[in-house]
């Protein structure tokens, strides 16, 4: 959030401060019963792919062109998008005056912002609707509400949500556990991806059990921008095959809303069959454990057990599989401690290493307590409301009854054994 906003508001896009003369009153600007039955109808318009309704509410003045078309735009894409719901919500009316004052000049005509909650579930992959925030301007022209903008407080720090229907067309694929929505460009490996989600979301049920929704929706976007966007998390994306995002965690039952399976559109030109089989069990394991893992959760169990899930029925033997390892390990250097979470930095230069690594250490344990020792050591270290180093400590206590420094010299042991 910006310092300019902060100081203009007296708060954030979401909490404003509001004036004490009622919005819209004989200003000619909308008031927000009047921006709230628009958003209704945008809503059945949606839900109903009704482009001419839809776009019914779109102001249709110069300034809003190029509103206007992406809102033709939008409404095009969703086409394919099984929704199972979708509903705007006023969150609150935006009260600085700078701002409204600028707009107005902009639209030519008294204004509205409102932040604006987005509600929507895919179907049978969310079992609860997620949100987002977009911040739209609303206009009042001959008599008549209509929407004109959605980036006006975008340099104050309320930028508008953008989905994968904002980048342009959409095509869908659908298998029996799988959503996959890409572009035209993209069309011919949809399928493919969908198949591989279908095989392995009941591999993965098979380890972690199913207590999870078992759909799972994949976004293949068309370019960096567009990855950058729906993963959130920047130039670091640009060596990662894939990720998995969400928008929000209930803080007591661990359940994350809106997960998604992106993956870099580049992942499909450089990856091989095994290896993209790989990349999608992988990030689907983190969206079946994801109420199982908590603030004490180390990233090297995280991301060893999505290794071990992913590696499960391969063909590859374990010195060809942790290959970079094996090179260390061959040369004498073991790891003296398992991995921590800073070595899991993007661009670290033993990355590779460190995630074979904690996919041993994975795989000993599952060795030694079998699929369900390993499962339910996760879900304690999950559970505690201990910081790391206890959580871990006492999980390996009840399940492998052992300390973390006896465990570890063990997987040393193992490393040497597997690949020395």
């Amino acid at each position: 959030m910006s310092a300019c906003l902060l100081a203009a508001c007296g708060g954030s896009p979401g909490k404003p401060a509001v004036s004490g003369q009622p919005l819209g009153s004989g200003t000619g600007a909308p008031t927000l019963a009047q921006v709230t039955a628009l958003l209704a109808r945008h809503s059945a318009a949606v839900l109903s792919h009704s482009a001419a309704a839809f776009l019914d509410d779109v102001d249709t003045a110069p300034a809003a062109a190029g509103f206007r078309q992406r809102q033709q735009a939008e409404i095009a894409s969703l086409a394919q998008v099984p929704l199972q719901s979708w509903r705007y919500a006023v969150s609150a009316p935006v009260t600085d005056p700078s701002a409204s004052a600028a707009t107005a000049k902009r639209v030519g005509a008294p204004v509205l912002i409102v932040h604006v909650s987005l509600f929507y579930a895919l179907t049978l992959v969310d079992p609860q609707p997620t949100s987002r925030d977009l911040w739209w301007t609303f206009v009042q022209r001959d008599g008549r509400v209509l929407v004109a903008g959605d980036d006006d407080m975008a340099e104050l720090g309320g930028a508008s949500w953008t989905g994968p229907w904002d980048y342009g067309p959409l095509v869908a694929a659908r298998g029996t556990s799988s959503l996959v929505l890409g572009h035209p460009q993209d069309s011919g490996q949809l399928a493919r991806l969908a198949a591989l989600v279908d095989a392995a979301v009941p591999v993965v049920t098979g380890v972690w059990g199913t207590g999870w929704v078992r759909h799972v929706a994949v976004l293949v976007p068309a370019s960096d921008n567009e990855l950058t966007a729906l993963a959130g998390q920047g130039s670091a994306l640009t060596d990662v095959s894939a990720v998995t995002v969400f928008d929000a965690q209930d803080p007591a039952s661990g359940t994350r809303y809106g997960q998604r399976l992106v993956l870099n559109p580049h992942a499909l030109a450089r990856l091989t069959a095994t290896g993209l089989r790989i990349v999608v069990a992988h990030e689907i394991t983190h969206i079946a454990s994801a109420a199982g893992t908590g603030q004490a959760s180390p990233r090297w169990l995280i991301e060893g057990l999505a290794e071990y899930v992913a590696n499960l029925g391969s063909t590859q033997p374990v010195t060809v599989a942790a290959g970079e390892l094996r090179t260390e390990v061959a040369a004498g250097r073991l790891p003296a401690a398992l991995p921590t979470d800073a070595q899991f930095a993007p661009g670290s230069a033993r990355l590779a290493q460190v995630y074979e690594e904690s996919w041993l250490a994975c795989r000993l344990i599952a060795a030694r307590v079998g699929q369900s020792g390993l499962v339910r050591l996760y879900r304690l270290v999950g559970a505690s409301p201990d910081v790391a180093i206890q959580a871990l400590e006492a999980a390996l206590h009840r399940v492998l009854h052992e300390s973390t420094a006896s465990f570890t010299m063990q997987w040393r042991g193992y490393l040497t054994g597997q690949l020395g």
